[in-house]
């Protein structure tokens, strides 16, 4: 994509403008992790889904070309179709070698301690935001010890499924996250 420049912190910026016009709509599964008002932000899921909710949606969503129409899209692959673009170049520039077909968008969202039920794989997370603290924690079974990690220093590549992970609180300004992954699809 034209928009990146390949200098890791400039890239950071862009994709922090670009999501930061985004609407935060948390889902319920991911409220039970941390209840964020959706005027400071949340956790959203770009990628496929194979709920409908009839219920809840007004529309029913649309199937994802990208799983040959097999599953939908979520509704915020749906209405930012240029996120692809972006998120494809951005790996492209800084983990070429990884495979995602879904990206969890986070936004001031300081999870607890959890394993990710849903991600069938490694995962890789980036931060960004003018915002101090946030380190994403790890904990590490064999030495028993909580590893540190600034993701705005440079991807962090790990299995959120097999490693308990969670987020310090930040404060400053906000703190953005991607987390791109292979969902359950």
């Amino acid at each position: 994509m034209d928009i990146l420049t390949g200098e890791y912190r400039e890239d950071l910026k862009i994709m922090e403008e670009r999501i930061g016009k985004l609407k935060f709509q948390t889902s319920t599964n991911r409220m039970k992790l941390l209840n964020v008002p959706p005027s400071k932000g949340g956790s959203m899921l770009w990628g496929s889904t194979f709920r409908q909710h009839p219920k809840h949606y007004k529309h029913l969503r649309p199937p994802d070309p990208d799983t040959g129409g097999r599953l939908n899209m979520t509704k915020v692959k749906e209405e930012n179709p240029d996120l692809k673009e972006l998120f494809i170049g951005f790996r492209d520039w800084y983990f070429p070698d990884f495979e995602f077909n879904s990206v969890h968008i986070n936004k001031n969202y300081n999870t607890p301690p959890h394993f990710d039920s849903k991600n069938t794989s490694t995962s890789v997370l980036v931060a960004f935001g003018d915002y101090k603290g946030g380190a994403t924690c790890l904990y590490n079974e064999k030495t028993r010890k909580i590893e540190k990690h600034d993701a705005r220093t440079k991807p962090l590549i790990f299995n959120g499924s097999e490693v308990l992970h969670w987020v310090e609180p930040h404060s400053g300004g906000d703190r953005f996250s991607l987390v791109f992954f292979n969902g359950n699809t």
